[in-house]
């Protein structure tokens, strides 16, 4: 009885230990909600940067950034680091914020997504700029790209050609892959198998006239092109 006791203990221990420790995960956007409909393009930042409120080195810093390994850590508190970014991906050096404006080569980034702030970046390199169009042509065609989870099926539609009125070819709800092959306008010409049919060849629509982002690179490296 005792033993029985003492490993009962043990594994209540070991239990309450695991569950305290932080979940280390990616973090992806899966809701159309979770990027903002006024993006440009995403900036890749680094471990840490200050936020300024306005696109010139002598104008006041609004607060301080600090990547932590479980947290983002700023002046006066801490967030989840899904708060800060659109996209991290901690095993590819993946760490990006969602970018609203431009100007003079400073970006200005929502770093709470929570609470909608936003503030100006002055990137390390302009490379760590990516317009949208460019980080979808990037990103899409070396790793796919997948609907966000809330987007209504009849949606997912696939057609002739790059606009709403072209030939419907085809609809589809339980996707194996996407492959981007190029994109036009707020279209994409892809490549996409089912997991019942063949691989339909046509164009999606991967934003709304407004903004809307309907999918989003899949950054997963089985898809991963040479």
């Amino acid at each position: 009885m005792k033993r029985f006791i003492k490993y009962n203990i043990l594994f209540l221990y070991l239990f309450l230990f695991f569950s305290i420790i932080p979940a280390f995960a990616d973090v992806m956007p899966y809701y159309t909600g979770s990027i903002s409909k006024e993006t440009i393009g995403f900036l890749q930042v680094p471990k840490s940067f200050s936020l300024y409120l306005y696109p010139r080195s002598d104008s006041a810093i609004v607060d301080t950034v600090s990547v932590m390994e479980y947290e983002v850590r700023l002046k006066k508190s801490s967030m989840e680091p899904a708060e800060l970014f659109a996209v991290q991906i901690p095993d590819k050096n993946y760490a990006f914020c969602m970018v609203i404006d431009e100007q003079d080569d400073w970006y200005k980034i929502i770093y709470d997504k929570t609470n909608n702030k936003s503030a100006w970046v002055k990137p390390v390199s302009q490379d760590d700029f990516w317009g949208l169009r460019d980080f979808y042509s990037y990103f899409g065609k070396r790793y796919g790209l997948y609907y966000m989870k809330n987007i209504d099926y009849r949606k997912r539609g696939i057609y002739s050609g790059a606009y709403q009125e072209s030939q419907k070819l085809g609809g589809f709800t339980l996707i194996k892959n996407i492959r981007l092959n190029k994109i036009s306008g707020n279209w994409a010409l892809v490549t996409v198998v089912d997991f019942d049919s063949k691989p339909k060849i046509g164009y999606i629509r991967w934003r709304e006239d407004d903004g809307l982002i309907l999918v989003f690179p899949k950054f997963d490296s089985k898809l991963e092109r040479n």
